[in-house]
């Protein structure tokens, strides 16, 4: 399963782009997150151009990861006449929080319907299954990572977090790993709600560490370092012709 990115960075950082991905199936379009600058990535790339279904999971509701729901819900209700599927884990006062920012955004239900995870299992050729992951980010809010099946390999996606919890019991539970992309920042601060690439570094060795990209870049000093520590950083490739 191959990720685009429409960005890297982290809400801050407006430089790199909100950290968002998605990927393409025929005229299907799966969203992994769908922050700010989302909406306006895939209008001005001509990615709507020939969709016809748009589905999106969401790690948590801070803006830089769901800022662009309402325009997407409200673009699949007037434009392409289908209701976004937004999947949600089964967690009601989570999938209540979604059903509430859609509200705030303008949205009705003729814009989007809520899916639960298992119902996109075999769906999709690229992933065999996706499963919500709770992790710790905000210390006020239920936030996810995300883990893909795939036929060449479980994906880890971790989305925000300030623990490495849900990576060491990823890759203490699964054989065949494809691809891990993880959150770091360079700067050390208590009581942070990100990840401190040291961290990162006390529990990966060389086995895993070439599957490892970062992304939710904090800055160049950011970026400069975790390449200096023999990290990937996901690539930004603009598809426009």
């Amino acid at each position: 399963m191959e990720l685009i990115f429409t960005g890297r960075g982290a809400a801050f950082n407006p430089k790199e782009g909100n950290t968002n991905a998605y990927f393409i199936e025929s005229d299907r379009l799966f969203l992994v997150d769908c922050g700010e600058t989302m909406f306006g990535y895939l209008m001005l790339e001509g990615v709507l151009n020939k969709i016809k279904e748009i589905y999106a999971i969401i790690s948590h509701t801070h803006s830089d990861h769901c800022g662009s729901l309402g325009s997407i819900g409200l673009y699949c209700q007037f434009v392409l006449k289908s209701k976004l599927k937004i999947v949600v884990p089964h967690n009601h006062e989570y999938e209540r929080d979604i059903c509430t920012l859609m509200r705030i955004f303008g949205n009705t239900e003729d814009a989007y319907e809520i899916m639960y995870e298992e119902e996109l299992d075999n769906k999709f050729e690229a992933f065999d299954s996706v499963r919500y992951d709770l992790t710790k980010h905000d210390f006020n809010m239920t936030c996810y990572s995300f883990i893909f099946e795939t036929k060449n390999g479980a994906i880890f996606y971790s989305a925000d977090t300030r623990v490495v919890d849900n990576l060491v019991n990823f890759t203490e539970t699964h054989k065949t790993i494809d691809r891990i992309y993880m959150e770091v920042t360079n700067v050390k601060i208590p009581g942070d709600v990100h990840l401190y690439v040291d961290d990162l570094l006390t529990v990966i060795d060389d086995t895993i560490k070439d599957k490892i990209y970062l992304m939710h870049i904090r800055n160049n000093e950011c970026m400069e370092k975790v390449i200096d520590e023999g990290f990937k950083v996901v690539n930004l490739v603009s598809i426009k012709k």
